[in-house]
């Protein structure tokens, strides 16, 4: 890991110079914070050349028009896409649902099986539940053991889609995604990647670009809040159906024959887009590229084995998910026995330490794994030793405190 200098790194987030020494910023898995590169292109932008975009012939709305699609094109490189499969949307959310409803949901009925895993976000969970509640399809959930691993992947019988995390959000597990993939295409069955959590952790590669279908969201690796990002198999985008109507995402509209649709990416950006997003995280994706996946892994393995260590020799804490520093990526969910995760989280809180407390959008795997919240500690590249054991120093009298106040109801 020669030449991965934290603190230089950390000197290049002003929200990080702000509050330091006094706050630990471990609520990155919710939102990262973002370098002064990504500021100074959003700023340069409203500054210098702010317009619509596709639309007029003036100096700034071409200047607009290049930066928004060279910032397409700057996404697809670094995902390893087409810049005409890249569609930009409100966040990754908006993604899986517009995949949900656009491309699968008139492909699927009664008997059909959608097959995701235990470990999913809300956000990769719900959307699939409200196709099968419409359609009549099935929704199969692939296990985790007891620490948040996949125990089995089995693609029963009449399975038409697979929608899978690449880590999980609440516990941090890694999964298999290119194993999935592949017994998924061994049958024909589409794959759905949510790879928000992964982008700015782990390496680009056959895990990710195995999928039909990518999502991820730009605040999630130090890119600006407000930008998702759906890849898709050009043939596959080309059959889907746009589920948002009105301005920039048709080609033609009469009274007499309606609208017909622009072309792929464009009938999917109903609207004005995400423009100085889109803008602001093409530094956010030089950084990572600059970092280097392989040293930012190490990094957050040595910081991981760090956290792991020190949350083992603390009585009345236990973790959550896997054990091990390799099988896991960015978050460390903690259980505070017999006390109240929300408590722990606010006595942190008064130390300067930032965490999260909740079922962090993913209630039917902590149901399954703990059977309520957890306080979560999430890492990113720019995380330190010293907020690792700034943290395990406050969280003796925060669990303490959190027993007192008891379990919640």
């Amino acid at each position: 890991m020669t030449g991965y200098d934290v603190e230089a790194l950390r000197a290049r987030f002003p929200a990080l110079v702000a509050s330091e020494p006094h706050e630990a910023a471990l609520d990155n898995a919710a939102t990262t914070h973002r370098p002064q590169a990504v500021l100074d292109a959003m700023t340069r932008f409203a500054e210098r050349d702010n317009a619509n975009v596709h639309r007029a012939t003036h100096r700034r709305a071409r200047a607009a028009t290049e930066a928004f699609e060279g910032a397409r094109q700057r996404v697809a490189r670094f995902l390893g896409a087409q810049a005409g499969e890249v569609v930009f949307t409100r966040n990754a959310t908006e993604a899986v649902n517009l995949v949900a409803r656009g491309w699968l949901e008139p492909r699927i009925g009664l008997g059909d099986r959608i097959v995701v895993t235990a470990l999913e976000h809300h956000s990769n969970l719900v959307p699939w539940m409200e196709v099968c509640r419409r359609t009549g399809a099935t929704l199969t959930v692939a296990p985790v053991s007891d620490d948040g691993l996949l125990e089995s992947f089995e693609l029963p019988a009449n399975t038409a889609f697979v929608a899978t995390t690449r880590v999980s959000n609440a516990v941090g597990t890694i999964v298999d995604t290119a194993a999935i993939a592949d017994a998924a295409h061994a049958r024909g069955v589409p794959v759905l990647i949510d790879a928000t959590q992964a982008v700015a952790h782990l390496p680009v590669d056959n895990s990710l670009q195995a999928s039909d279908f990518l999502v991820t969201s730009a605040h999630k690796s130090f890119g600006p809040t407000g930008l998702g990002v759906l890849v898709g198999r050009a043939e596959l985008l080309a059959e889907m159906e746009p589920v948002t109507f009105g301005g920039e995402m048709v080609a033609r509209v009469s009274w007499e024959e309606g609208p017909s649709w622009a072309d792929v990416p464009h009938r999917f950006e109903a609207g004005t887009p995400p423009i100085t997003q889109a803008i602001g995280f093409v530094p956010a994706l030089d950084l990572i590229e600059e970092l280097g996946a392989a040293n930012i892994r190490a990094h957050e393995i040595a910081l991981l084995e760090r956290l792991l260590a020190g949350l083992a020799a603390i009585e009345g804490v236990r973790v959550i998910g896997p054990p091990d520093a390799a099988s896991r990526s960015g978050a460390v969910s903690i259980d505070v026995l017999d006390g109240d995760p929300h408590v722990a989280a606010m006595v942190l809180d008064m130390s300067g330490i930032a965490v999260r407390a909740g079922f962090h959008c993913a209630e039917p795997l902590l149901e399954r794994l703990l059977g309520g919240p957890t306080v979560r500690a999430s890492i990113a590249a720019y995380t330190s030793e010293r907020e690792i054991d700034a943290l395990l120093a406050a969280l003796p009298e925060a669990a303490e405190a959190a027993r007192l106040a008891g379990k919640p109801a």
